[in-house]
């Protein structure tokens, strides 16, 4: 293994992560105009992407760890940062450019889905809201045969006292 391999792998983690925020800034768009069906699909999309990510960062992972104990050195959780104390001047500028770059993404995607998250939840309180006022509640009715405080005599007692 090579730090070009590694930084490679970064490559591609950096691309994922730019297709996510386009998805992420596509989906406040259609959330804003509601538009649920191509929201859907972008959802399915996004999945896909997301386990694309995933797949992409094990790989990094194993990479990075082979590499290392081809250095001669043995961690479990490996980092860009155990990698650069192998690495050229130039190449620790390249690193450290793509993980500035990658840090950024990851920032941006999860500001734009923290405001799709709120925009949901937004959505819902005003469905919510709507279904409150349509649907009318137990004590907005007027006519309740069951209720006793509206009769207005005891139980057991007539209008027609017969001892008079």
């Amino acid at each position: 293994m090579s730090i070009k391999a590694i930084t490679q792998m970064v490559e591609r983690l950096i691309d994922i992560h730019e297709q996510l925020i386009d998805l992420a800034a596509k989906k406040t768009e259609l959330i804003k105009q509601n538009n649920m069906k191509a929201l859907e699909l972008l959802v399915r999309e996004e999945s896909k992407l997301a386990h694309k990510l995933q797949t992409t960062e094990l790989l990094r992972s194993k990479t990075v760890k082979t590499f290392l104990l081809e250095q001669g050195e043995a961690k479990e959780n490996v980092t860009i940062s155990d990698v650069k104390a192998f690495a050229t001047e130039e190449e620790k500028q390249i690193l450290d450019q793509h993980q500035d770059q990658l840090i950024k993404h990851v920032v941006e995607l999860k500001t734009l889905n923290q405001l799709n998250q709120e925009l949901i939840e937004e959505s819902l309180r005003f469905v919510n809201l709507s279904l409150d006022l349509m649907l009318p509640h137990k004590e907005d009715v007027s006519y309740n045969p069951l209720d006793h405080e509206d009769r207005p005599f005891e139980h057991g007692r007539s209008l027609f006292d017969s001892k008079a």
